[in-house]
């Protein structure tokens, strides 16, 4: 067992087996469909998650992870002297880490570490995968955190969406403008770097789209042959998956994660979406 426990959040959007194969804590956001509670990944699955974003009328809600939860994981591996790296969404798109520092803060323990990924979905999960590989690796926590710093720093996310009805239901758009970017079929690419998301362009077609994207990463010159490369997808594996093998063209990457958004990512993005982290 390592001395290093890692912890994350839901919005990670990691699979399974990796949170196994890397004994890797991951603490729920909670999700709100019709003023219900869920759990997320808990008590609502992802496909339960996306049957009712679809069928429901009200656009769900996502709330931070709160003090209470980071303490019962604290206070569980403190008691087995346990250093605790917390690898959480970004600050700027989420209070979860201020929910960690609380709890930190709370038990005054300096074998507590928390570091802003700087990203979310498979960009935070990617961070949390370099975390566990490197404490796997024998790093000590010092060492695991200068690669961090180093990871966020070169990060970055592409998003693009197929449908530009969430961002009417989450108020960023107008019905007229987006029954417009309808019936030209305009595709937003979404850009989040340093935890911010941004609209990098807007483009038609969805094939377009995507290949705007593997353009982009192209025009920056990154060598990607030796890094793990994220594709989240909100219900759409069949198009994540063909978009990975155009990326395994194009780059030669390490390795590709294939996931399914979770709530945070599906909420704001709705089904159809592609987002490639690197």
């Amino acid at each position: 067992m390592s001395q290093i426990k890692i912890v994350t959040d839901s919005a990670s959007d990691l699979p399974e087996h990796l949170l196994e194969k890397y004994d890797i804590t991951m603490i729920p956001l909670t999700v709100m469909f019709n003023g219900i509670e869920y759990k997320d990944r808990v008590d609502l699955t992802m496909d339960e998650f996306y049957d009712k974003l679809v069928n429901g009328s009200d656009l769900p809600t996502t709330s931070q992870v709160n003090p209470e939860q980071y303490l019962e994981v604290f206070n569980k591996y403190l008691a087995e002297d346990r250093e605790i790296l917390v690898v959480g969404i970004s600050l700027k798109l989420s209070g979860t880490l201020q929910s960690a520092q609380i709890a930190k803060d709370m038990l005054n323990s300096d074998k507590i570490h928390i570091f802003d990924s700087g990203s979310a979905s498979l960009g935070e999960g990617l961070c949390v995968l370099k975390a566990a590989e490197r404490v796997a690796a024998g790093d000590s926590i010092d060492q695991v955190l200068e690669h961090l710093t180093k990871h966020r720093e070169i990060a970055n996310g592409l998003i693009v969406l197929d449908s530009l009805q969430h961002l009417v239901r989450g108020g960023r758009l107008s019905r007229s403008q987006a029954l417009l970017g309808s019936v030209l079929n305009i595709k937003p690419i979404l850009s989040i770097s340093n935890g911010e998301i941004t609209v990098m362009e807007k483009v038609r077609s969805q094939k377009r789209a995507l290949n705007v994207m593997i353009e982009r990463i192209k025009e920056l010159g990154v060598d990607l042959s030796q890094r793990t490369i994220g594709i989240a997808h909100t219900q759409c594996l069949d198009l994540a998956n063909d978009f990975a093998e155009l990326v395994r063209q194009e780059f030669q990457p390490k390795d590709i994660v294939i996931h399914i958004g979770g709530a945070t990512i599906g909420t704001h993005v709705g089904t159809g979406g592609i987002g490639i982290f690197y």
